[in-house]
């Protein structure tokens, strides 16, 4: 264990409720940081840090820090964007302007903004037309403070652009030297808030919940099924949840029946028969 930073996760995830397998091909991002840290607390090796770790309990807070993935852009997983553009959103816009009730959305994992905002681009450029009465919300959580204030300023690399349509572009951004800055009229309907998923919820309930590449990726079968479970009472009958393209929900769940299987979208099952 001195220099394998990789039995050192083995060792340490299990204990902060995370799965090994969800990081193996990442880990190196992780590793990266704990040997900074290593480095500022003076330790040599991998057994030294777990000592530490040991016997200082308030490290293992700086240690989930470290764990955190973010990879993140706009319209990620064209196909999903698209179905919901074309099909799940239109839908549920319709269920609630019968019900005369806004449309809530909750992107739960939201990194510095780029899915939340695709959600707001996609409420403008095709849905706001359709449904002028409609008030459309958006609720994006994330435990990162500095990636929520990034969110909040707006402002991304060209490579964090290139999946969404080209001619949302000139509309919506405003080109700098170096970025390009989302206009603030797309952030209006946003509310961004700190929350660690494991530990609290936005409060009401929701139409569409997007939750990719977190929970059902990085988090052990127990606390994921304990977090879905939590997720269910956030849906409205008939609402959906959308899990990133390579995940899905956990064994030993139910309420939820497959809408989109391929997209791994799962519609809240509605014993009134209110279905999207």
């Amino acid at each position: 264990m001195k220099h394998d930073c990789g039995i050192f996760l083995q060792w340490a995830l299990p204990i902060m409720k995370m799965r090994w397998a969800g990081f193996r091909k990442v880990h190196k991002q992780v590793c990266k940081r704990i040997r900074r840290r290593m480095k500022l607390l003076g330790l040599q090796d991998f057994e030294a840090y777990k000592q530490w770790l040991i016997t200082h309990d308030s490290e293992w807070n700086k240690l989930d820090n470290m764990c955190r993935i973010t990879i993140s852009r706009f319209y990620r997983d064209w196909a999903v964007f698209d179905y919901l553009k074309d099909d799940i959103l239109q839908r549920l816009a319709q269920q609630a302007v019968y019900k005369k009730r806004p449309l809530r959305c909750w992107s739960a994992g939201c990194d510095s903004g780029e899915e939340p905002y695709t959600l707001s681009l996609i409420w403008y450029f095709v849905l706001k037309e359709k449904f002028p009465e409609l008030d459309f919300q958006i609720i994006a959580t994330d435990v990162d403070t500095k990636l929520l204030d990034r969110a909040k300023t707006g402002c991304y690399t060209h490579g964090s652009l290139k999946g969404l349509p080209k001619q949302w572009l000139p509309e919506a951004f405003t080109k700098t030297e170096n970025d390009y800055c989302i206009h603030s009229s797309f952030g209006k309907n946003i509310e961004w808030l700190k929350q660690d998923i494991r530990k609290s919820f936005p409060e009401g309930r929701f139409d569409l919940l997007l939750c990719r590449n977190l929970v059902a990726t990085y988090f052990e079968p127990e606390l994921q099924v304990r977090i879905f479970n939590q997720m269910k009472s956030a849906l409205r009958p008939g609402g959906v949840l959308v899990l990133g393209c390579h995940e899905k929900l956990p064994n030993g769940l139910d309420g939820f029946s497959t809408t989109v299987e391929k997209l791994n979208m799962y519609q809240m099952i509605d014993n009134k028969n209110d279905q999207v």
